[in-house]
């Protein structure tokens, strides 16, 4: 549903946004050419502003809230982040009704948790939101007890489809359902540990129920993979089910306040109720029977449904990126290194270039980022809202396929977008950055799983490109019913627009937002050529179906992806920054869409000479634009980060608290920490080995 843009006046936000505190900043603040609290309505509403200040309030003033200093032990971790959970879910700050009226309020309340502790916001999707949808998405009637005993808090849930040893190929896991008519139950059973469940988050210690997917089997005829909702513990004790063998995975990178864990299945007797057949499954008798005529319609539906999980990361990436991207901005502005010759001033490092291109355009890449996961996030919940209700339409397979596609490309590039931002982040801090206080450390950790979970990025990547050629050979007959949220434009005239080379040969030209829209337009074109042609060139030589996939991957399917994914989320944010409002702030946004494209652009530089699109010293022009983009950027900077920014009691970072006094925050920090100034309890070991050990050597 639309939700109505409303009028949100200055006051307002004043009185919502309290005024920064004054300090180190200033100067950089009084350079803003735009209002960094109306720069938050691009992708904010006054109630998802309101839900956020709500949350952070109860937070910052309950006990159980308090950032603790030192490590703690696993186990520890584990039992915090549970007990914020159930004290989170407990305040029902978001009730369904209301996600129904707005869905943003959902991304909101969600990135309120991030902002403050990632493992709570995980642990807080999972046990409730994930197993809720996906019941409410594929189970009937009788499955809805089930949603109310998650809303009452009485059973947790979690999400199992990994197996040990199968991940991002669904179709070749190895759980089974095997029906019994004359029984009417489903016996689960995993034949040894490589089919068993694992790296299911909420599982290791909490879950009393798993959604599961399983290879459903009747009447000696495999059925492909189907969800069940299985009983995994008794919510009473805890203790697993005979027949259930369920466990902790242990300690991970990052995120360990989240308990993943596995689960193998003995054969495991579940009631017929248990299957979540709405899409698909077998009778009273065992006889198959689905909505869908079409096989592939089945999937297409379900794998709109799973690219929920993938929608999810992209918010969660862009949330450790903007996290990463104001603390190293705020310390960039306020560390100061060497200055021009015969000047006793010292020079902020945000002034200098490679500082500025480090930094900004992954700036600008957050900025890209967030709009579009909110955006994103918003249809699909509005998609999975219309499924539950059943007011889908006809064209709900064709789009399952394509934001399977779009998400399997997308959560990829986010990933690896804020892993690369944040190690920038990290290094432009210098070594006061490798400081945990620092912030930056646990963030680049726990969005390490981005890159691997829901699928792991590069076979994802598969996913996209195999959907991409199976559209190429039918280019000139496409209609909307074919791409119903447009991502296969580039396609209109692709034969016509991939015998151009560019118009372009200066520097402000390759700064026009409209021209970078046009070079990716033809980029994405191109690579979808070449690798049609080096799959079909390897076929013909006599290579399978398989290999000639295989064997088109580096260099071609998986640019093609990339490309793709890259093309349509720039093409978001230009759109979005065109219809922005206010002036001052659209100006701004679309600075940061020169940055962002001429900076991707750059990337894919080889490629663009190598199909004859780039000529001659022309993509020297394309580099002096992302410098120039930067110094245009640079002096809105701390103004940008200013309105992307949490409170400080959610950044927690000793070099990015809004009041800029970076020295101040990190002298209490190394004072103060736990046993920074005290003698060790085993300063005797010292003493022995200076004193007496050197004697007896």
């Amino acid at each position: 549903m639309e939700v109505r843009k409303e009028k949100v006046t200055d006051e307002q936000l004043k009185e919502l946004i309290p005024d920064l505190p004054s300090g180190q900043l200033d100067n950089y603040r009084k350079l803003a050419s735009f209002d960094w609290r109306r720069m938050k309505l691009v992708y904010e509403t006054l109630g998802t502003i309101k839900l956020k200040q709500k949350i952070w309030e109860f937070m910052e003033g309950h006990p159980l809230f308090k950032h603790a200093e030192a490590s703690k032990l696993l186990d520890e971790e584990r039992h915090i982040a549970t007990k914020r959970m159930y004290t989170i879910f407990n305040e029902t700050f978001l009730p369904f009704e209301k996600i129904v009226e707005d869905p943003k309020l959902f991304q909101a309340e969600t990135e309120a948790m991030f902002m403050f502790d990632s493992s709570v916001a995980v642990k807080v999707s999972l046990t409730f939101r994930m197993f809720s949808n996906a019941i409410q998405g594929n189970g009937r009637s009788h499955h809805y007890h089930l949603i109310e005993d998650v809303a009452k808090a009485k059973i947790g849930g979690c999400f199992a489809l990994t197996e040990v040893s199968h991940g991002s190929n669904a179709k070749g896991m190895r759980t089974t359902a095997t029906y019994i008519p004359e029984k009417k139950q489903f016996v689960m059973h995993s034949a040894d540990f490589e089919a068993a469940k694992c790296w299911v988050g909420a599982m290791g210690k909490c879950a009393t129920h798993a959604i599961v997917y399983a290879m459903l089997i009747s009447k000696g005829k495999n059925h492909g993979l189907h969800t069940f909702v299985v009983p995994l513990r008794d919510p009473k004790t805890l203790k697993p089910y005979p027949g259930v063998i369920v466990g902790d995975l242990g300690e991970k990178v990052g995120l360990n306040g989240v308990d993943n864990g596995f689960v193998m299945f003995n054969n495991y007797h579940l009631p017929k109720e248990a299957a979540l057949d709405k899409l698909g499954g077998v009778d009273d008798n065992g006889d198959y029977k689905t909505p869908f005529r079409d096989p592939n319609k089945r999937f297409g539906a379900a794998l709109g449904i799973l690219s929920g999980g993938r929608v999810h990361i992209m918010s969660i990436c862009s949330h450790y990126l903007l996290k990463a991207i104001v603390i190293a901005i705020r310390y960039s502005a306020v560390r100061k290194q060497f200055g021009p010759e015969n000047s006793t001033e010292e020079t902020p490092v945000l002034e200098y270039q490679q500082q500025q291109i480090r930094l900004l355009p992954y700036l600008a890449a957050t900025y890209a980022m967030k709009i579009f996961a909110v955006w994103i996030g918003e249809l699909h919940i509005n998609l999975t809202i219309n499924n539950i209700v059943g007011s889908s339409d006809d064209n709900s397979a064709e789009r399952g396929m394509e934001m399977h596609a779009l998400s399997s490309a997308i959560k990829p590039i986010f990933g690896w977008t804020s892993r690369d931002g944040i190690q920038n982040c990290r290094e432009c801090c210098g070594g006061h950055g490798y400081l945990k206080a620092a912030g930056i450390g646990e963030l680049r950790n726990d969005n390490d799983a981005n890159c691997t979970y829901e699928g792991e990025n590069s076979l994802l990547l598969q996913q996209t490109s195999n959907w991409l050629l199976n559209v190429w050979g039918r280019r000139d007959k496409l209609t909307e019913r074919d791409s119903p949220l447009g991502s296969l434009a580039f396609l209109n005239n692709a034969d016509q627009l991939l015998k151009e080379t560019c118009a372009w040969n200066t520097v402000e030209q390759f700064m026009e937002p409209a021209n970078l829209i046009h070079m990716y337009k033809w980029l994405t074109a191109y690579m979808l050529k070449m690798t049609a042609e080096k799959v079909a060139s390897l076929k013909a030589e006599g290579k399978t179906n398989f290999w000639a996939k295989n064997d088109s991957q580096s260099f071609n399917a998986v640019t093609l992806s990339v490309v793709y994914g890259e093309n349509y989320i720039l093409n978001h944010f230009y759109k979005t920054a065109l219809e922005y409002e206010d002036e001052k702030c659209r100006n701004v946004l679309l600075k940061l869409v020169t940055l962002y494209g001429s900076f991707l652009l750059e990337k894919h530089m080889a490629t663009f000479y190598i199909g004859g699109y780039l000529q001659g010293d022309t993509g020297a022009n394309l580099r002096a634009a992302v410098l120039r983009a930067c110094s245009q950027v640079a002096p809105d900077a701390i103004a940008l980060v200013d309105s992307l920014a949490p409170p400080d009691f959610c950044l927690k970072s000793v070099l990015g608290m809004s009041d800029g006094e970076a020295y101040k925050h990190l002298q209490n920090n190394v004072l103060t920490y736990p046993g920074s100034m005290t003698r060790p309890e085993w300063w005797r070991d010292v003493v022995y080995w200076q004193s007496y050990a050197p004697s007896k050597l």
